[in-house]
């Protein structure tokens, strides 16, 4: 009878997530959807505060990428790598503890530092057909393209 309840359990709390997805889906709502797409692509810094993000020849445009496993953020300022990890519920989301390495690039540092920054200051996101948009509060902070 104990082996019965076991597996029963098991059961339900493995088919509850699919359910919930399935049930989410029904109703119309996207949130879960929305940050699922977030997952696995390189996003490709566009615009900074507004302004475009022109990047010097030769080099990479800033990215990030968010890995779902972990809830690992990887990526480039352009110049050094970055690292942390994010936390996404539903529209929201967070960068805590990014970090980069430390070298110092003169001519893309300002771009660089924005985006640091940016992220840091990130609470909310949209996504605008295929343009992901970070926020603090109503105040857009970056605009970024799926590689």
């Amino acid at each position: 009878m104990k082996r019965i309840a076991i597996a029963l359990a098991l059961f339900i709390s493995l088919t509850a997530h699919t359910c919930n997805e399935n049930t989410a889906d029904a109703i119309g709502d996207t949130s879960m959807t929305k940050a699922a797409s977030l997952l696995g692509s390189k996003w490709v810094l566009q615009t900074v505060e507004g302004n475009v993000i022109k990047m010097p020849e030769g080099i990479e445009k800033p990215w990030v990428k968010l890995v779902k496993e972990g809830s690992k953020v990887e990526g480039s300022g352009g110049c050094n790598n970055l690292f942390g990890g994010f936390e996404l519920d539903g529209d929201a989301i967070k960068f805590p503890n990014l970090a980069s390495t430390k070298k110092y690039c003169e001519a893309i540092q300002p771009t660089e530092n924005a985006f640091m920054g940016a992220l840091r200051s990130t609470d909310h996101f949209k996504l605008d057909g295929s343009t992901l948009k970070l926020f603090q509060g109503t105040r857009e902070l970056v605009e970024l393209q799926p590689e």
